[in-house]
């Protein structure tokens, strides 16, 4: 397992009489956060919409180019980037690159500061299902993921972006930042106070490093909040200024910031003329992902093997994409979700038995060095699960 460096924030939100908001963040500290390259790799090959046509074509694709840029890390050490491939590429690519290692250190960071577990349940604002669609509803301004929690729901917002400074974090914070800040906040007050945590990566030539920003006065985030990570106490603070008359996108200095600075919306529905009712839609994504999967699963043939007599078919996709491989990635699909009696291990233990894999319902994503050799089903299944 790898790692990023990531830097603990707590921000609280100051209206001005002009009625404008400032923010004030207060760094925590920072320190080490795990991260498993099979986890950033599982959670992108399904960012996609599972109610329209899935590829396996195109996932293996995506997987292999994704991993093609982030397969210099060594095991145990921190998470790099073939950075000057990713400073020649084009700025779509990067912005592929970028945005696929936010979701996954989000997840990471999830995991590390709240003990997220996968089993809990994990959704995309983009694919609720039907009845957290009536509490949250069907578009609009919204965060990436929503983590389910022991005691509640926590939602989650990844933002990825390249720099050219060595420097793994920047000095000063950046008008994006503020206005997703402001954004989250918004929509965290119209759903109840709801509780919700950004974190914002950064990919530069000497690595990959995350900003964390949690709000402040939260019970539900502070009673839960690990801070053994953490190495070096904070001393930084950040007064984020309203934007009071003037144009941000166009007066935002260059500086480090590779990326376009131009940004969508938070993450909103496309509905065609064509398309039914949304409750319709949203309901039905489950059974269009197990029904992708069961397609998968039969029409692959090339890996076939078993974790607990439950049969997994897949293939392994090298990535090549800038070269020749160093990596490559086991997509496979299983049969059937494993019997809920089987417990899963935790992430410090599979760490512990040097395998990069994960498992989430049907989908097994395994990462393996080209120089180490292939594991067997039996070691997978040992590093996935608890003995009996």
């Amino acid at each position: 397992m790898n790692s990023v460096r990531a830097r603990l924030w707590r921000f609280i939100v100051q209206t001005n009489p002009d009625g404008t908001s400032d923010i004030v963040a207060t760094e925590v500290g920072q320190g080490p956060l795990p991260v498993a390259l099979s986890r950033l790799v599982h959670i992108n090959a399904l960012a996609c919409d599972v109610r329209k046509v899935i590829d396996p074509r195109v996932r293996d694709q995506e997987v292999a180019l994704l991993t093609s840029y982030l397969a210099g890390s060594t095991p145990g050490g921190p998470l790099t980037v073939d950075f000057p491939a990713l400073l020649a590429s084009s700025g779509h690519i990067g912005r592929f690159v970028a945005e696929c290692a936010g979701l996954g250190v989000m997840t990471a960071a999830s995991e590390a500061l709240f003990m997220w577990k996968s089993g809990d349940g994990l959704h995309s604002f983009d694919v609720l299902p039907g009845h957290l669609v009536k509490r949250y509803g069907g578009g609009g301004v919204r965060p990436d993921l929503l983590f389910q929690m022991c005691c509640g729901p926590l939602a989650g917002e990844a933002r990825g972006r390249r720099v050219r400074t060595k420097a793994l974090f920047p000095a000063k914070e950046t008008p994006q930042q503020r206005r997703r800040l402001l954004q989250l906040a918004d929509w965290s007050a119209k759903h109840t106070d709801h509780a919700y945590f950004m974190s914002w990566v950064w990919i530069g030539p000497n690595g990959v490093s995350v900003d964390i920003f949690l709000p402040a006065g939260n019970d539900q985030v502070e009673s839960d909040l690990m801070l053994g990570w953490i190495e070096e106490p904070g001393h930084a603070v950040w007064e984020i200024r309203a934007e009071r008359r003037r144009d941000v996108r166009r007066e935002a200095p260059a500086g480090p910031l590779i990326a376009d600075d131009s940004e969508p919306p938070l993450n909103s529905l496309t509905i065609g003329y064509d398309d039914p009712p949304l409750n319709e839609r949203v309901q039905s994504a489950e059974e269009h992902l197990d029904a992708a999967l069961s397609r998968r699963f039969e029409t692959s043939s090339d890996v076939e093997g078993s974790i607990s007599d439950v049969a997994v078919r897949g293939r392994w996709v090298p990535a090549d994409g800038l070269g020749p491989a160093t990596h490559e990635v086991l997509l496979g699909v299983l049969a059937s979700r494993l019997p809920e009696h089987m417990t899963r291990r935790g992430r410090d233990e599979r760490a512990e038995q040097n395998l990069d894999a994960y498992l989430d319902g049907r989908l097994l994503t395994v990462v393996r060095r080209i120089d180490e050799g292939r594991p067997s089903w039996e070691q997978i299944t040992e590093g996935l699960l608890e003995a009996p």
